[in-house]
């Protein structure tokens, strides 16, 4: 399942081996369960509950495993600091919608109370784009929950008909 979602970049290199990806995929998960860990801490301190588990669930998971494809041993560079933080911040998935969905700064983010320079994650991680919109194509109930019932509310609430209407445009 590793190179599921690995982007088709169209370099004759060998893709990552499923062990190197499972390996570098926990050593990140770690990583960010401390983090998170610790910005729960720091969040409690001041009264604010974490707005993600502690731990990651399958769907972090699955964005994490892309971001390894992707990015490689990278993901634990200097450079991927702010990328990791705000994962640690507001979640994986979260992260994934930004950069799927060109999340502009300020959009949303204030609500998790993450401070950091949304946009430059979403730019940092546009290599990473085709492949979260491959998830988001393959698992929409994991990745576009939110949208789908954001949708469903918007759709139902423009489709009711208009109680002085018969539907055909006539008055009843």
């Amino acid at each position: 399942m590793a190179q599921d979602f690995a982007p088709d970049d169209g370099e004759s290199g060998e893709a990552m081996p499923d062990r190197e990806v499972a390996r570098l995929v926990l050593e990140l998960d770690r990583l960010i369960t401390l983090n998170r860990r610790t910005v729960a801490i720091r969040y409690e301190v001041h009264g604010i509950s974490l707005p993600v588990s502690e731990t990651l669930d399958r769907a972090e998971l699955m964005v994490l495993t892309a971001l390894v494809q992707t990015y490689g041993p990278g993901v634990f560079s200097d450079d991927f600091g702010t990328v990791r933080q705000r994962i640690a911040e507001c979640g994986a998935v979260v992260v994934l919608q930004q950069v799927a969905f060109a999340d502009r700064p300020g959009w949303g983010m204030q609500r998790y109370g993450g401070g950091g320079p949304v946009g430059g994650v979403a730019a940092r991680l546009q290599d990473a784009r085709p492949v979260f919109e491959e998830l988001c194509r393959q698992f929409p109930d994991l990745f576009l929950a939110e949208a789908r019932s954001l949708l469903a509310r918007f759709v139902t609430s423009c489709a009711a008909p208009d109680a002085g209407h018969d539907g055909e445009g006539h008055d009843g």
